[in-house]
């Protein structure tokens, strides 16, 4: 997939990786970005291995039910790839929704449609996040009888 925009991002916003001796001891951190520069002649598949273990990470935070841990790894993850991974908008979102956050939730979907509108075959992708969207407006508006005592 192609990016779609380039935004500077704060070296505090990337997750790090502990590399260690033979031993197991950590000898070192360093970020994605650097371990990626290090790698940079390496396979590509090993760079799309890492984003699975840590996408798979955040699912492992989010059913222990550490959500900021959670977010942190999907954040990276959904900026990495520009909006365009619904798989990281959809479970982030879902932690937007059970903390009770339908304006983040909302944001980062509106977000996700219009990165996604920009690529190919992604009609299907597009009515989920349609949908999910009327939902929150839906839960956002007042209803009538709010109003009527």
């Amino acid at each position: 997939m192609q990016k779609i925009n380039q935004e500077t991002k704060h070296p505090n916003d990337v997750p790090v990786i502990f590399l260690t001796d033979p031993t197991g001891k950590v000898v070192r951190k360093i970020s994605i970005n650097e371990w990626r520069s290090l790698r940079a002649d390496t396979d590509p598949d090993q760079i799309e291995e890492l984003d699975i273990k840590l996408y798979r990470e955040a699912i492992s935070f989010y059913l222990q039910e550490d959500y900021p841990k959670a977010k942190d790894l999907l954040h990276f993850l959904i900026n990495k790839t520009d909006y365009t991974h619904y798989e990281y908008v959809e479970r982030l979102a879902t932690i937007y929704r059970l903390e009770h956050e339908p304006a983040k939730e909302k944001a980062l979907l509106s977000k996700a449609f219009h990165a996604i509108k920009l690529l190919e075959s992604s009609e299907g992708i597009l009515r989920r996040i349609e949908k999910r969207l009327a939902k929150i407006d839906a839960f956002m508006l007042p209803t009538d009888t709010q109003f009527s005592h």
